[in-house]
């Protein structure tokens, strides 16, 4: 049996070097009060029009079928907030989430765990490592929440008391036994209702969010020709984070900020923005071809394009 804080210590140099700023370890359990969430989250149909999400369960919670029995779980956080956001993003008469304005996170946290894990792989030959970026259905901000990495917010984003809670997260899944300390974070939430109160849609109750209700839901999960009121986001939302005092206060005062070219906001929102409203399917593939927007096809991103811009103009008109 290896510690966590043995292995944390000797692999730390390596995980900072690929370009990671929060890590930890945690057993490769799901608590069984997040499974019974989870699962009344579902029963309720608060999981809107992801028709994948109920499927899986074995997998969600138990981690079965992957080949190998996880024992243990690596949990890594890459900071993609880009100050260069609130620049030029924020000038703009329609908005994109801060995460979908560089390249497609997906792709460069594998690339960025490349070296991990030829390292594990090599320090411990008859162990098995699998990573997941949103690839596996398992509770990625639950298992990040018990590796230490910060706690579950009103808004249901993981925040760290340091670094705000703009962070991609992945797992590596390990059958690796490691004994691992209590690490938990304390909900410093408190009285704050900022992130539910300020929801336009009234997607959020405390710890809870009813993705049928949530803008970032409308314009990259609904494949519907017609959706809700999407309040100027063309892709995502980043209210609920936005008001957030351990965002606004802690993480912007301290200068936290992505290191990493991948996640810096492209030059079409610098040098020409409104032409994005013109894109047409070529252009729209060519421009965010490599980023996490290309989850949408062109049919929605026309869809959400269209009902920004008759927002705009009832909101002139008014």
């Amino acid at each position: 049996m290896i510690e966590s804080k043995e292995i944390i210590s000797e692999l730390a140099p390596l995980i900072e070097e690929c370009g990671f700023d929060l890590f930890g370890i945690c057993e490769a359990v799901i608590p069984e009060e997040d499974q019974k969430n989870i699962l009344s989250w579902v029963q309720e149909g608060k999981h809107g029009k992801m028709d994948w999400y109920p499927k899986n369960m074995d997998l969600r919670f138990h981690f079965r079928n992957l080949g190998f029995e996880p024992k243990s779980v690596l949990t890594l956080g890459t900071l993609y907030n880009d100050p260069e956001y609130d620049i030029f993003c924020k000038t703009m008469s329609f908005q994109f989430s801060r995460y979908t304005i560089g390249e497609d996170y997906h792709e460069v946290l594998r690339k960025l765990a490349k070296p991990l894990l030829s390292e594990l792989r090599k320090k411990f030959p008859n162990h098995q490592f699998r990573q997941g970026v949103d690839s596996l259905p398992v509770p990625e901000k639950v298992l990040a929440r018990e590796a230490g990495l910060g706690w579950q917010a009103k808004n249901t984003n993981l925040i760290h008391p340091d670094l705000g809670s703009y962070f991609f997260l992945t797992v590596i899944l390990t059958d690796l036994p490691i004994v691992v300390a209590n690490v938990a974070v304390k909900d410093r939430c408190g009285t704050c209702s900022a992130c539910i109160d300020s929801c336009p849609t009234g997607a959020l109750a405390p710890y809870q969010i009813d993705a049928g209700k949530c803008i970032s839901h409308h314009t990259l999960e609904d494949r519907s020709s017609t959706i809700p009121n999407t309040f100027g986001w063309i892709a995502g939302c980043d209210i609920c984070q936005d008001v957030c005092p351990w965002n606004d206060v802690k993480a912007r005062k301290k200068g936290i900020q992505t290191r990493r070219e991948e996640f810096k906001t492209r030059s079409i929102f610098k040098e020409d923005p409104n032409s994005i409203l013109d894109l047409d399917e070529r252009g729209f593939e060519k421009t965010f071809g490599d980023s996490a927007i290309s989850r949408m096809n062109f049919s929605m991103f026309r869809r959400n394009v269209e009902l920004v811009k008759d927002w705009s103009r009832k909101k002139k008109n008014i």
